[in-house]
């Protein structure tokens, strides 16, 4: 059995028919190999946003301000996956990939899915959101 946080997560799959791989990671392990996503968390105009981008990689917030159609953006906590509540944007190059890896209600628990279910269950819209450099 999950943790509750993890298991919300894991019904939430099962109800959405979102095929991923949910993993809990072993103490002192490093993430899986692949390709990392981060959710940024944002206020824009006093609005929930999410900004998913690789791991490695920074939101340009003037990119997402404008895609998004707003007059001020700050950073905010962001909501655990699947971001209820929260307009959610992806950065366009995550499309390119299979598989993602994201936390998943906790920093031990991981879930590899694809960006294109992703971006399905969570209605984002894609842009390109990085910022150069």
């Amino acid at each position: 059995m999950w943790p509750e946080r993890v298991e919300r997560i894991a019904a939430f799959l099962r109800v959405s028919g979102v095929e991923g791989r949910l993993e809990e990671l072993l103490p002192g392990a490093g993430p899986p190999a692949g390709q990392k996503l981060r959710a940024d968390g944002f206020d824009g105009d006093g609005a929930t946003v999410v900004a998913l981008v690789p791991a490695a990689r920074s939101v340009d917030e003037r990119k997402l301000a404008a895609v998004g159609g707003y007059r001020e953006i700050r950073p905010a906590p962001a909501s655990d996956f699947p971001f209820e509540g929260a307009r959610v944007f992806m950065d366009q190059s995550l499309l390119s990939v299979d598989g993602v890896w994201l936390e998943a209600g906790s920093p031990r628990h991981v879930l590899e899915v694809s960006p294109v279910q992703i971006a399905r269950v969570t209605s984002a819209e894609t842009a390109d959101l990085l910022r150069e450099g």
